[in-house]
């Protein structure tokens, strides 16, 4: 039988866990033509959540939806290159007529596109060194969406990296365009929610006030649990409710760690066994032992302040204060400064995430396996 406890990839309908209340909420907010704000802790589901969106009739029959993840982009170049070739892949399915539409209209990079000899389709081949006119070529771009012949959906993950670009008027820039379209909506997504519910919710803001809000929290444990004894039966086996709350526990309801678990647990142990709490720790042992050679290789590109300083976060699991020297002679680290250089570092490596809880900033590991790890090997 088929996994499905799936950890990649679109979610088939039967195999998704509840958000039937979110996925309604999403669908009616997007029909009523409005924008969507959508916050959650990292992994819990939020990427799923949208692409489940994506497949609903109404949606999927009706309209063009994209979806790009701009975490790893430091820029409003980077960011132009993200949506453009989203907006292209999406377009290759429908043939070359729709290509041509979308390149035809990108004026500010006609000498960088290209054709496939073979094909004879256009290729977005383009550099970053090609967008020279960034501003140009985003207004082309959202005069695309605007002018397409269905309606479109565009989801922007961990939209609030736009906050850190040097180019210091990106927000309004997008504000001006997106706030003239009428043929596309926008979904912007993101883990962190302080910069996030900031930039909408302040009236000193250019979005403020422009997208209703969803906040995607854990799924319930008595649904969690209801859903994965249920899969178990239909594949004709059994676990425990025990063993799934144990799993559930571990990663605080984060879906994806619990599905991870729960996924390798039902392709690796005997099917003729009940599966206990006993099975849910050796899974977990034995994904860590997969990992850990990645999770070592990693800790090894690590100076040693930076080292110290992230076993120092996974044994907090959540940190504040980092650079107290309570924090600091708790896990004697060299000096305050060192742990905020090292701090530093491991956010660009994407090694940390962090949260501004009221006044407070905390950090945590960014994979709770690696987390995990981590304890269990320093």
């Amino acid at each position: 039988m088929e996994n499905p406890f799936y950890i990649t990839g679109i979610i088939p309908e039967p195999y998704f866990c509840d958000r039937g209340k979110e996925t309604m909420w999403f669908v009616s907010t997007l029909e009523n033509k409005a924008h969507v704000l959508l916050t959650s802790p990292r992994r819990m589901g939020k990427t799923q959540l949208i692409r489940h969106v994506y497949e609903q009739p109404s949606i999927k029959n009706n309209c063009y939806t994209f979806y790009t993840d701009i975490y790893p982009t430091t820029s409003l170049h980077e960011l132009v290159l993200f949506l453009g070739k989203e907006i292209y892949s999406v377009l290759v399915p429908k043939g070359k007529a729709v290509i041509d539409q979308f390149l035809a209209g990108l004026h500010s990079l006609a000498g960088s596109i290209g054709y496939d000899p073979i094909s004879g389709l256009p290729t977005f081949d383009i550099k970053l060194g090609d967008i020279h006119t960034p501003e140009l070529t985003l207004e082309e771009i959202f005069h695309y969406l605007e002018q397409a012949d269905k309606p479109c959906i565009f989801a922007i993950d961990e939209f609030q990296q736009i906050s850190q670009y040097p180019e210091k008027n990106v927000e309004a820039l997008l504000r001006t365009h997106i706030q003239k379209m009428n043929n596309c909506l926008f979904i912007y997504a993101g883990s962190n929610r302080h910069i996030l519910e900031n930039m909408f919710n302040s009236a000193a803001q250019p979005f403020y006030n422009s997208a209703e809000q969803l906040y995607l929290d854990c799924i319930p444990k008595d649904i969690y649990t209801a859903f994965a004894e249920e899969q178990f039966s239909k594949a004709g086996r059994k676990i425990l409710p025990e063993a799934v709350s144990l799993a559930y526990d571990l990663f605080e309801g984060h879906t994806y760690y619990v599905h991870n678990v729960l996924h390798n647990a039902f392709a690796y142990l005997d099917p003729v066994k009940v599966i206990d709490e006993s099975d849910i720790n050796k899974t977990l042992k034995d994904i860590l032992e997969e990992k850990g050679r990645t999770f070592a290789s990693v800790m090894n590109q690590l100076n040693y302040q930076q080292k110290e300083t992230l076993v120092a976060i996974a044994k907090e699991g959540i940190a504040s204060g980092v650079t107290s020297a309570r924090f600091v002679k708790k896990h004697a680290l060299k000096s305050p400064s060192s742990v905020q250089y090292a701090i530093s570092t491991l956010l660009e490596k994407q090694l940390l995430t962090y949260q501004n809880e009221e006044r407070t900033k905390t950090y945590s590991v960014s994979d709770r396996f690696m987390q995990m790890w981590i304890c269990r090997t320093y």
